[in-house]
């Protein structure tokens, strides 16, 4: 169930003359998020590798989405879970994860990255835990080099002119960029990031300085652009108004930039972008109007 997502071209947001628009509809995963990937690719590389346990409590930081997908296939693998998460994310990030049985522990909103600190903190214990560790573990670009991208390369018959994600841990972009590498592709490879620390674009991180994921590759990136609050969540809007497709404000900042590449590409050319979770889980945000 979790990977081969459909491909959506975009028909109303997308004006004559532009490159054709492709979501790669990672929503559409059963726990509503590309984050199901990666889960379910390191848990189970940890066992058979013989790392993980079956008394380990299952840990990582995340700003939502991996701590819900995490829940979900720990339950379903019959292992605990606990999930750092600042708090400052939405609310109904929090009641998805508490109703898979995940154990929650919040930190300060006050740094974009308390989660991940204490995430480390804690998995220090590897008697106790096993740290999932989604910005370090390779699994998270593995996951994406031979599901997402493959898949992609598939879909398009491995035509595709630019490729347009979000960098969070990174994993989406390392993954997707190495394969179209391997192949031999030109395809332009764009990351999205909030334009400061403070963003409300929950799952997006704002390259400060003060952490960079160890899984993260510049030299696979031809560039990287920041998009602000209002635009992503205006793009989001959109996005479900014009075309149907309900998703996150990080799915509105990967959109807002792959309608920029289509307009400079032109005509005949082809940019695929990630939706990469259910607008749902933003319900209590300034995505949805009063």
């Amino acid at each position: 169930m979790i990977g081969n997502t459909p491909l959506i071209q975009l028909r109303r947001m997308v004006e004559p003359g532009m490159a054709a628009v492709l979501m790669k509809m990672e929503a559409w995963n059963p726990s509503g998020s590309l984050k199901d990937r990666i889960v379910k690719y390191i848990i189970e590389d940890a066992e058979k590798t013989g790392v993980l346990k079956r008394h380990h409590i299952i840990i990582d930081a995340s700003s939502g989405n991996t701590g819900i997908a995490l829940a979900m296939v720990a339950t379903l693998k019959g292992y605990r879970s606990r999930i750092y998460m600042p708090e400052t994310k939405s609310v109904e990030r929090r009641k998805i994860m508490k109703t898979w049985g995940t154990e929650l522990v919040l930190t300060s909103g006050a740094d974009q990255n308390s989660h991940i600190w204490e995430a480390e903190k804690a998995a220090k214990d590897t008697d106790t835990f096993f740290y999932l560790n989604q910005n370090g573990n390779q699994g998270n670009v593995l996951a994406h080099y031979y599901g997402t991208g493959g898949e992609i390369w598939a879909q398009t018959g491995g035509r595709l002119d630019c490729f347009v994600a979000g960098a969070g841990t990174g994993g989406t972009l390392m993954g997707v960029a190495r394969y179209l590498r391997d192949k031999g592709s030109p395809a332009a490879v764009v990351g999205i990031e909030p334009d400061s620390p403070k963003s409300k674009i929950e799952g997006l991180l704002h390259f400060d300085g003060t952490f960079v994921p160890p899984i993260w590759d510049p030299s696979l990136i031809s560039e990287q652009r920041r998009v602000g609050d209002e635009v992503a969540f205006e793009s989001a809007r959109r996005l479900a108004r014009e075309e149907g497709i309900f998703c996150g404000p990080s799915t509105g900042a990967i959109l807002s930039v792959a309608l920029e590449k289509a307009r400079e590409l032109g005509e005949g050319k082809t940019v695929v972008a990630v939706a990469c979770d259910r607008g749902e889980r933003y319900l209590s945000t300034k995505l949805v109007p009063e």
